[in-house]
């Protein structure tokens, strides 16, 4: 079995990395499109994340119930080639407005295969092996995150932004020719082959986008402007009109019944607090970094590259724990060594450079820490997932990751707009809110049941 699985394992590892690696690389080159179109302002070019951030969000969950409905391998193979495209538009954009439009396409793509990888791959463990899965999933991601920073600074401070997007495509052609020859169809597909309901698909990306708008425009428009009001309430009204409409239509967007396990309820509401730091925490590193401290973009990459390197390490032995000690107890290691990390940044960091004593073990802390809290949160929510429905209960957990991602990039965008992108005390209170966050993710995780058992 080990021998029959390992090149269909690599493709989806590999399929898993080139999802990562992205954030990392768009994350390291953020600096140099802000420089490349001095037009454009930071909340502006904000929608270079938002906008892919949205419709990958959006996309997580069709691509679930479309692979349960018409096989996995054909809806990822379609994704991968989309995000494929996307990346070759981004790499020859000729403007800001041109670039979000690319990055919204490669976000369809990426919001497919991400959860297809792990849905594919789990079928190649049994139940109770799928700690182990997940772990290899993880440790995927990982080799990405370690290698996006100092890779992504050294093609940017070689070349420039471009070059970050360039790269993306001969390695999705590889995975994508691999994929298509070597990777099976994994679980069969559902009775079905209903379409799912594209007008609760419009509800979700309202859903998402509207809130964002709301929180990256508040800075300009004000924030008990018309326009800042009416984005939250429309946000408000199209996320009910959407819950109610996934409720009673005959194929909806996302099936709520797989969100009725506690277990699966409780995992979900802590992974979404964990997108909220997950993702906004390297990017207010990287811009600390270049911002405050003065480093290039090459060096801000190798600076936060041992936080990465940390995640890669971490991450496969996250997977045994989880076997052994159950999600609760390795989330809540996890999410005490986070904390400890954002309460170490908030309270050491100052205009004077000291790499080695602060932002060093913070990175390498954070890392370790997101490794545990990614495996141990992902495994237990799909823990009560039947195997048929893997590919819906995946999504839904990234989905609710990239829901908090969203919002929390928005935020951090609107809290160093202007002048106080070059601000440390705009930092350090991004710095405290996170350890606030963490406090909230450490309530949810310790809800969870323990041990948990996978479904029969």
């Amino acid at each position: 079995m080990a021998g029959s699985r390992a090149l269909p394992l690599a493709v989806l590892c590999g399929s898993a990395f080139l999802g990562a690696i992205d954030v990392q690389l768009a994350n390291i080159a953020f600096p140099d499109i802000l420089r490349s179109f001095p037009g454009s302002s930071l909340p502006e070019l904000s929608w270079v994340f938002n906008g892919y951030a949205i419709v990958f969000t959006a996309a997580l969950l069709p691509a679930g119930g479309l692979a349960d409905r018409f096989g996995y391998r054909r809806v990822f193979l379609t994704g991968l080639a989309v995000f494929v495209l996307g990346s070759a538009l981004c790499a020859i954009a000729p403007s800001a407005g041109a670039l979000i439009a690319a990055r919204v396409v490669q976000g369809v793509g990426g919001g497919v295969i991400t959860p297809l990888t792990l849905a594919l791959i789990l079928p190649y463990y049994p139940p109770e092996r799928r700690g182990t899965a997940i772990g290899l999933w993880s440790a995927a991601q990982s080799v990405a995150t370690a290698s996006g920073p100092s890779l992504g600074g050294m093609l940017v401070g070689v070349w420039d932004w471009r070059t970050v997007f360039f790269l993306h495509l001969p390695v999705g052609l590889v995975v994508l020719a691999g994929a298509w020859r070597i990777v099976t169809p994994g679980v069969a597909k559902a009775a079905t082959s209903r379409l799912p309901d594209v007008t609760g698909l419009l509800l979700l990306v309202g859903a998402i986008g509207l809130p964002s708008l709301a929180i990256v425009q508040s800075d300009a428009w004000g924030p008990g402007s018309p326009g800042t009001i009416t984005a939250l309430v429309a946000g408000v009204v199209v996320g009910v009109l959407f819950v109610r409409r996934a409720r009673t239509h005959p194929a909806p967007i996302v099936d709520l019944n797989a969100l009725r396990a506690r277990g699966t309820q409780r995992a979900n509401i802590a992974m979404f607090l964990l997108g909220l730091v997950m993702f906004a925490l390297p990017l207010a590193n990287i811009l600390f970094l270049t911002r405050i401290w003065g480093y290039s973009d090459a060096a801000a990459g190798l600076a936060v590259t041992p936080g990465a390197l940390a995640q890669v390490l971490t991450a496969p032995l996250a997977g045994r724990l989880a076997v052994r000690t159950g999600h609760r107890a390795l989330a809540l290691c996890g999410v005490a060594l986070l904390a400890l990390a954002t309460a170490y940044l908030a309270f050491s960091a100052g205009a004077d450079r000291a790499y080695l004593t602060v932002v060093l073990p913070a990175v390498v802390l954070a890392g370790a820490a997101v490794a545990m809290l990614v495996t141990s949160l992902s495994g237990a929510a799909v823990a009560e997932i039947p195997p048929a429905r893997l590919a819906t209960g995946t999504a839904l957990s990234v989905t609710t990751r990239a829901c908090g991602a969203v919002i929390g990039v928005s935020a951090l965008v609107l809290v160093l707009s202007g002048d106080r992108l070059g601000s440390i005390g705009a930092y350090q209170g991004v710095w405290v809110t996170m350890l606030g966050i963490c406090a909230l993710v450490a309530v949810a995780a310790a809800s969870l049941r323990t041990p948990e058992k996978a479904p029969a």
